[in-house]
């Protein structure tokens, strides 16, 4: 029951404020902007990568096989971290926006 409560005292100042018309839509609103500013960062840490190695992520892990280093290994772990947290905010977007 506590947590309804915590979602309640969030989502309310946004019904009283005229701003949604109920609690539902004030924290489906919040959440999906969060996520699709979660899934910009990560575009922007993915688009940062590709510049600075000149290639996507799957043609980067190919070269890292052949030639690797320390800091193309630690280019590749936030890469594949960028991209599989990007996925998965894509994934509770798509998730929340079929339950609207």
């Amino acid at each position: 029951m506590y947590s309804q409560e915590i979602l309640h005292d969030i989502a309310k100042p946004f019904v009283v404020a005229g701003i949604h018309k109920d609690e539902k839509s004030a924290l489906t609103d919040i959440i999906i902007d969060f996520a699709q500013r979660k899934i910009r960062s990560y575009e922007s840490t993915i688009q940062d990568l590709e510049n600075k190695h000149g290639c996507d992520f799957e043609r980067f892990s190919l070269m890292l096989r052949e030639r690797a280093d320390l800091a193309m290994e630690d280019d590749w772990f936030d890469w594949k971290a960028a991209e599989e947290m990007r996925q998965a905010w894509k994934d509770v977007n798509r998730m929340i926006m079929n339950n609207v």
